[in-house]
Protein backbone atom coordinates (compact mmCIF):
# COMPACT_ATOMS: atom_id res chain seq x y z
CA UNK A 1 0.00 0.00 0.00
CA UNK A 2 1.26 3.43 -0.87
CA UNK A 3 0.07 6.61 0.85
CA UNK A 4 -0.52 9.30 -1.75
CA UNK A 5 -1.64 12.17 0.49
CA UNK A 6 -0.99 11.99 4.21
CA UNK A 7 -3.71 13.49 6.40
CA UNK A 8 -5.69 14.86 3.50
CA UNK A 9 -8.77 15.21 5.73
CA UNK A 10 -9.78 14.78 9.36
CA UNK A 11 -12.83 12.75 10.30
CA UNK A 12 -15.02 13.41 13.30
CA UNK A 13 -16.42 10.62 15.45
CA UNK A 14 -19.83 11.34 13.91
CA UNK A 15 -18.51 10.86 10.37
CA UNK A 16 -16.88 7.56 11.35
CA UNK A 17 -20.07 6.50 13.15
CA UNK A 18 -22.19 7.38 10.12
CA UNK A 19 -19.87 5.46 7.78
CA UNK A 20 -19.85 2.40 10.02
CA UNK A 21 -23.63 2.28 10.38
CA UNK A 22 -23.99 2.47 6.58
CA UNK A 23 -21.31 -0.19 6.20
CA UNK A 24 -23.00 -2.44 8.75
CA UNK A 25 -26.32 -2.15 6.89
CA UNK A 26 -24.53 -2.93 3.63
CA UNK A 27 -22.87 -6.01 5.11
CA UNK A 28 -26.18 -7.13 6.60
CA UNK A 29 -27.96 -6.95 3.25
CA UNK A 30 -25.24 -8.55 1.20
CA UNK A 31 -22.88 -11.18 2.56
CA UNK A 32 -19.37 -10.14 1.72
CA UNK A 33 -17.61 -12.66 -0.45
CA UNK A 34 -14.32 -13.99 0.78
CA UNK A 35 -11.53 -11.96 -0.75
CA UNK A 36 -8.06 -13.35 -1.04
CA UNK A 37 -6.49 -10.07 0.02
CA UNK A 38 -5.40 -9.55 3.60
CA UNK A 39 -7.50 -7.50 5.96
CA UNK A 40 -9.19 -7.73 9.32
CA UNK A 41 -10.25 -11.27 10.12
CA UNK A 42 -13.83 -10.32 10.75
CA UNK A 43 -14.86 -6.81 9.65
CA UNK A 44 -18.36 -7.27 11.11
CA UNK A 45 -16.87 -7.72 14.58
CA UNK A 46 -14.66 -4.66 14.17
CA UNK A 47 -17.60 -2.54 13.01
CA UNK A 48 -19.81 -3.82 15.84
CA UNK A 49 -17.18 -3.06 18.50
CA UNK A 50 -16.59 0.45 17.18
CA UNK A 51 -20.32 1.19 17.04
CA UNK A 52 -20.69 -0.14 20.58
CA UNK A 53 -17.89 2.21 21.70
CA UNK A 54 -19.58 5.21 20.05
CA UNK A 55 -22.99 4.30 21.51
CA UNK A 56 -21.84 3.90 25.11
CA UNK A 57 -21.59 6.82 27.58
CA UNK A 58 -19.87 9.25 27.93
CA UNK A 59 -19.79 9.52 24.13
CA UNK A 60 -22.08 12.28 22.81
CA UNK A 61 -23.25 9.80 20.18
CA UNK A 62 -24.74 7.64 22.96
CA UNK A 63 -27.69 10.03 23.33
CA UNK A 64 -30.86 8.63 21.79
CA UNK A 65 -31.93 9.87 19.40
CA UNK A 66 -28.55 11.01 18.09
CA UNK A 67 -28.63 14.81 17.83
CA UNK A 68 -25.71 14.95 15.42
CA UNK A 69 -26.38 15.31 11.71
CA UNK A 70 -24.43 16.51 8.70
CA UNK A 71 -26.37 19.79 8.81
CA UNK A 72 -25.63 20.24 12.53
CA UNK A 73 -21.92 19.70 11.96
CA UNK A 74 -21.88 22.26 9.14
CA UNK A 75 -23.87 24.74 11.20
CA UNK A 76 -21.56 24.32 14.20
CA UNK A 77 -18.43 24.89 12.12
CA UNK A 78 -19.98 28.03 10.57
CA UNK A 79 -21.07 29.47 13.90
CA UNK A 80 -17.69 28.80 15.55
CA UNK A 81 -15.75 30.43 12.71
CA UNK A 82 -15.66 33.76 14.59
CA UNK A 83 -13.64 32.19 17.44
CA UNK A 84 -10.61 31.56 15.20
CA UNK A 85 -10.18 27.93 16.23
CA UNK A 86 -7.78 25.48 14.61
CA UNK A 87 -9.16 22.48 12.69
CA UNK A 88 -8.04 20.15 15.46
CA UNK A 89 -9.78 22.27 18.09
CA UNK A 90 -13.02 22.28 16.07
CA UNK A 91 -12.75 18.52 15.74
CA UNK A 92 -12.24 18.12 19.49
CA UNK A 93 -15.27 20.33 20.21
CA UNK A 94 -17.35 18.29 17.80
CA UNK A 95 -16.18 14.96 19.25
CA UNK A 96 -16.38 15.92 22.94
CA UNK A 97 -19.38 18.29 22.87
CA UNK A 98 -18.13 20.37 25.81
CA UNK A 99 -20.70 21.77 28.23
CA UNK A 100 -18.48 23.21 30.96
CA UNK A 101 -15.44 25.50 30.90
CA UNK A 102 -13.32 22.61 32.20
CA UNK A 103 -14.32 20.46 29.22
CA UNK A 104 -13.67 23.39 26.89
CA UNK A 105 -10.12 23.68 28.28
CA UNK A 106 -9.50 20.11 27.12
CA UNK A 107 -10.59 21.02 23.58
CA UNK A 108 -9.01 24.43 23.00
CA UNK A 109 -5.34 25.13 23.57
CA UNK A 110 -4.61 28.11 25.86
CA UNK A 111 -8.31 28.95 25.98
CA UNK A 112 -7.96 31.37 28.91
CA UNK A 113 -5.52 33.61 27.06
CA UNK A 114 -7.34 33.37 23.72
CA UNK A 115 -10.97 33.72 24.80
CA UNK A 116 -12.55 35.79 27.56
CA UNK A 117 -14.99 34.14 29.96
CA UNK A 118 -17.88 35.69 28.02
CA UNK A 119 -16.56 34.26 24.74
CA UNK A 120 -16.07 30.86 26.37
CA UNK A 121 -19.64 30.96 27.63
CA UNK A 122 -20.87 32.05 24.20
CA UNK A 123 -18.99 29.17 22.57
CA UNK A 124 -20.49 26.64 25.00
CA UNK A 125 -23.97 28.08 24.35
CA UNK A 126 -23.51 27.67 20.59
CA UNK A 127 -22.48 24.04 21.05
CA UNK A 128 -25.57 23.39 23.20
CA UNK A 129 -27.87 25.17 20.74
CA UNK A 130 -26.60 23.33 17.68
CA UNK A 131 -25.95 19.86 19.11
CA UNK A 132 -28.45 19.97 21.95
CA UNK A 133 -27.83 19.60 25.66
CA UNK A 134 -26.38 16.26 26.71
CA UNK A 135 -28.60 14.97 29.56
CA UNK A 136 -26.17 12.22 30.62
CA UNK A 137 -23.87 14.91 32.01
CA UNK A 138 -26.65 16.31 34.22
CA UNK A 139 -27.32 12.87 35.67
CA UNK A 140 -23.62 12.32 36.40
CA UNK A 141 -23.31 15.75 38.03
CA UNK A 142 -26.40 15.09 40.16
CA UNK A 143 -24.95 11.83 41.42
CA UNK A 144 -21.68 13.50 42.36
CA UNK A 145 -23.49 16.23 44.32
CA UNK A 146 -25.48 13.68 46.35
CA UNK A 147 -22.35 11.82 47.52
Amino acid sequence: MKILEAQNALLSNFEVYEFLTERQEHLGKQKQKQNRRRGPGNPETLIQELLQYFQSPPSPLSQQPVTYSADAVTQLVERLREFDLAKGELLMILNMRPQTPAQLHACVEEVESRLSEDKQSQLLDIVSEVLGHFPAEEAAEGEEMEV
